[in-house]
């Protein structure tokens, strides 16, 4: 939801000059004729700036303040900022709860008091810590009167069921179309004998807003290090010595090519347990090989925004820690080339289908490629799409490699790379985790490989897309009004306890037989002509079209507002000075 912010503004006087011996003199006296023109001028003036001010106000923007965290980590509502103090990592928790909605006044005793970081898992304590207000945004109310509302904007709109009400959401499906959600994804279709559709996909700047981090090798944990826990990126096979880690170097991930065959190096999603960090915090060693069999985990929907719980309540619930895999990942990394020759590889695993990106490092030829015998890109019928990039010779370079939405988009220093054609491709359609002996699968989903080429690496970030779990009002109601969720049979049931499922996350040996993945649910919305179906894109938590009365799970289009244009006023970091403008939250809304 998004509420008017009433909040009023003052332009100082402006300072006054000291006389000097030229001002001192008497200036020329005014007719009563000239008197009356300054001060006719002066009125219409005024006059004129607050009609101008009155029409903005109406016809071009206005302001809203967010109250809630539904389209987190996009905007904040009411929040926490945190900063780990043994890693340095800044992150941000939702406190709305905190607050009555209905009146915005404090709860006495409904105070956040801790989290969990979101790198490695471990407890804050965060209640000496203020809540801050949501972000301040400007909506702009006249864009919409010329051009149509696109699919991937961040709406306000009036809320159908209590239409005094302001919700801010991001529009996912248009007039006339029938929105499906399913293994995360959107799908549309406006041919009602197609059950899934096609799968709707994100802008780019779009897909960079929306990407969530899941870890940044910038911060280790100094703890964990010398306890010897694992680190989230390994060599692969663990045996190999081509990959070092120097934890001292400007670029600690080092690797020096054994031969013809790809050196990789794997991200492992894993996080200690509570006996990991008691031996840790005590100065003993870990039993690094039992942590990496016990303590690794599929990537999930997990959004440290809603790892919140409150005074007087025991904990978070396991729904909180993430219970839906997701397959759509990008890895971030810098790299330093030192070869003329060799090949860099990146690697992306979605269940039994790898997506590369192989950089030639002598001519600047780059492939994406996919293994796998079950797709294909759509524009050449093949599983291969060559090109040319600035990748070429020794130097620094930082790139960005992404599987979403099944499309596959790179980016080399910060710029979007133009493929000759589109890298998309249709996934299988009940796509799962897979591992093997022979094969990791998604156990290692990420990967920077070496053929040959001298290269080292650093601020290697893994991120995933955003998942929309697929739940409605109806399933909701069948189960007795569960938090969302995804997993469950047509008739609302769950197929397994929360904790099963988390033991499932972990358990890669029962990924390619348990049917939990085939419990993933379809939810389904149909639009009428003046109709638009909103998401939050903190699905988890969020009160959207998915969860509205049947019949009313749509906005009209006469209660649309206008679209979010700019973060103008994030709270005040109160730093150097108080009061001084967070001027890192500024930003353009994509």
């Amino acid at each position: 939801m998004a509420r008017k912010n009433r909040t009023k503004s003052a332009i100082p006087d402006a300072p006054q000059a000291k006389p000097t011996a030229a001002t001192k003199a008497a200036p020329p006296k005014k007719s009563a004729a000239d008197n009356f023109a300054i001060t006719r001028e002066f009125i219409e003036s005024v006059a004129i700036a607050i009609v101008l001010a009155l029409l903005f106000r109406a016809f071009e923007a206005e302001a809203f303040i967010i109250p809630t965290g539904s389209m987190a980590p996009t905007l904040f509502g009411r929040h926490k900022d945190v900063l780990d103090e043994e890693t340095g990592y800044e992150y941000h928790v939702g406190a709305s709860e905190e607050m009555n909605k209905q009146s915005g006044q404090k709860i006495d005793g409904n105070d956040l008091v801790s989290t969990i970081d979101p790198l490695y898992h471990t407890v804050q304590n965060i209640e000496h810590l203020p809540s801050y207000p949501g972000d301040r945004i400007l909506v702009s109310k006249f864009a919409y009167e010329f051009f149509s509302p696109k699919r991937w904007d961040v709406i306000v709109f009036k809320f159908p069921l209590e239409p005094n009400v302001n919700y801010i959401k991001r529009l996912i499906g248009l007039p006339g179309e029938t929105v499906n959600i399913w293994h995360g994804d959107i799908y549309i279709t406006e041919d009602p004998e197609d059950e899934v559709g096609k799968i709707a996909r994100k802008p780019p700047r779009k897909q960079l807003t929306m990407l969530q981090m899941v870890y940044d090798s910038d911060f280790p944990n100094p703890d964990l290090q010398q306890a010897g826990f694992p680190d989230r990126f390994e060599p692969y096979p663990l045996s190999s010595a081509a990959w070092q880690k120097q934890d001292d170097a400007e670029f600690p991930y080092v690797c020096q090519p054994t031969g013809g065959e790809i050196d990789w190096l794997r991200y492992r999603n894993i996080f200690p347990d509570s006996s990991d960090w008691n031996m840790a915090k005590h100065g003993q060693k870990v039993n690094a090989e039992k942590a990496r069999e016990e303590d690794s985990s599929l990537i999930t929907d997990f959004n440290v925004y809603n790892a919140a719980w409150y005074s007087g309540r025991p904990g978070l619930q396991s729904l909180d820690y993430g219970m839906h895999w997701v397959g759509d990942l990008a890895i971030e990394a810098d790299l330093n080339i030192e070869s003329d020759s060799g090949e860099v590889i990146l690697e992306l695993v979605e269940g039994q289908h790898k997506f590369r990106c192989t950089f030639d490092v002598a001519t600047g030829a780059t492939t994406l490629s996919i293994l796998g015998d079950k797709i294909t890109f759509d524009a050449n019928d093949a599983r291969s799409l060559e090109f040319k990039t600035s990748v070429r010779g020794p130097g620094n370079y930082s790139v960005r490699f992404a599987n979403c939405d099944d499309e596959l988009r790179l980016w080399i220093d910060e710029s979007l790379v133009t493929l000759p054609s589109p890298a998309t491709f249709v996934s299988p359609r009940n796509v799962k985790p897979f591992w093997s002996e022979e094969d990791p699968g998604d156990l290692l989903p990420v990967g920077i490989g070496s053929r040959g080429a001298k290269l080292s690496a650093k601020s290697l970030r893994i991120k995933r897309d955003v998942y929309y779990i697929a739940d409605s009002a109806q399933a909701r109601e069948s189960r007795g009004r569960d938090p969302i969720f995804d997993y469950h049979t047509p008739t609302g049931d769950r197929p397994q306890t929360d904790e099963q499922i988390l033991d499932t996350m972990r358990d890669p040996a029962i990924w390619n037989t348990t049917d939990l993945w085939d419990m993933r649910a379809l939810a389904q919305f149909t639009l009428e002509e003046e109709q638009y179906f909103p998401l939050g894109d903190n699905s988890a938590a969020s009160f959207d079209g998915r969860l509205w009365p049947p019949g009313e799970q749509h906005v009209p289009s006469d209660l649309l507002i206008g679209k979010a244009l700019f973060v103008y006023w994030p709270h005040s970091t109160h730093k150097p000075i108080p009061y001084f403008p967070n001027f890192r939250r500024m930003k353009f809304i994509e």
